[in-house]
């Protein structure tokens, strides 16, 4: 069955959607305290002679910033508690951690599973995409935009950041998801930023600054690969079928336990697009119990290295393929 999905995939998916409120909890409590642990030890440790070592601790804190926010990324999805309400509560209570807007978060996340690899929809994309062709019949300033886009320095380090650090707060479609919403976030990134300032000074806004770099420009590293592989699936309608995109349009990243561990099993991404129902702590072993029945496109580390070459989706191999050497050039004399 190696056509990416088996017969009745997703109603087999179903066994594994079952919530539960325990695990669900703990992970939050021990995530959490993780993260206020790591943030406290580093800007304790930065105010000394010692400070270099407050570097792995900010590593620290940076990952379990994106683990909190792959649980609430799941709050958003309502896989994660038994209830809407609860899922709702705690995904608003951990946006202040995770520098994420809960409910415009959510609204734009789902319009992503809803148009998962649909070209016509590339606006609900979280890295954006530009066929050869668009590329092509592009002016020369929209060309050199879209390398800088693409650009290593911009996708991973300044861009991420901007984004959660300023961007986030006042996000896409903030007046869709509530407005509202957005203020109370901001209120609650206000109050934690003063909280650290009047207990520990400004050495603590800068820890605080560095653990976000950190962790947002490794965080992108995930959707970036699960979506930009060589053999990504895109299509238009009507021909575009949504679980050949869930399948193919999204990659495993085969970095090991500690990795699964870290991210809360959002490495199967595959199964998570066709079944947005199954709550990360499900999600491994869902993945793991029904491989006899679909394939999956499993990237590794060096794999994933390789992804960065890719730039732009060719509509008559269906592959990406890297920006084309001669429009450099082109670009560049303009």
């Amino acid at each position: 069955m190696g056509n990416g999905r088996g017969p009745g995939l997703r109603q087999l998916t179903r066994a594994y959607t079952t919530r539960d409120n325990r695990i669900a909890a703990t992970n939050i409590a021990v995530t959490l305290a993780i993260y206020v642990a790591a943030l406290i030890g580093a800007i304790v440790v930065a105010k000394t002679s010692l400070w270099p070592l407050a570097l792995p601790l900010m590593c620290v804190n940076g990952a379990m910033a994106v683990r909190l926010y792959m649980l609430q990324h799941d709050c958003g999805h309502g896989s994660y508690f038994t209830t809407r309400r609860m899922n709702n509560l705690v995904g608003s209570f951990l946006s202040p951690f995770t520098l994420t807007p809960y409910k415009a978060t959510r609204y734009n996340h789902n319009l992503h599973h809803a148009h998962i690899g649909d070209l016509d929809r590339r606006d609900a994309t979280e890295i954006y995409v530009m066929t050869v062709a668009e590329y092509q019949a592009a002016p020369w300033w929209r060309k050199l935009g879209y390398r800088i886009y693409r650009s290593f320095f911009l996708l991973f380090i300044l861009g991420p950041t901007l984004l959660y650090a300023v961007i986030y707060r006042f996000p896409r479609n903030a007046r869709a998801s509530g407005i509202g919403d957005v203020i109370a976030h901001d209120v609650m990134v206000a109050a934690v930023l003063a909280a650290l300032y009047l207990g520990f000074g400004p050495i603590a806004l800068l820890v605080w600054l560095g653990s976000v770099v950190i962790g947002t420009s490794c965080g992108v590293i995930i959707p970036y690969v699960q979506h930009n592989f060589e053999t990504v699936y895109w299509g238009r309608k009507p021909d575009l079928d949504f679980e050949t995109a869930a399948m193919q349009g999204s990659a495993v990243l085969d970095f090991g336990w500690l990795f699964d561990l870290c991210t809360a099993n959002i490495a199967y991404h595959d199964l998570h697009h066709l079944n947005s129902n199954i709550p990360c702590y499900n999600l491994k072993r869902c993945h793991r119990d029904l491989s006899p029945h679909f394939s999956s496109v499993r990237i590794g580390f060096r794999e994933a290295l390789g992804c960065l070459r890719w730039k732009l989706w060719d509509e008559e191999t269906g592959r990406m393929v890297p920006f084309p050497k001669h429009a450099a050039r082109q670009a560049v004399n303009a």
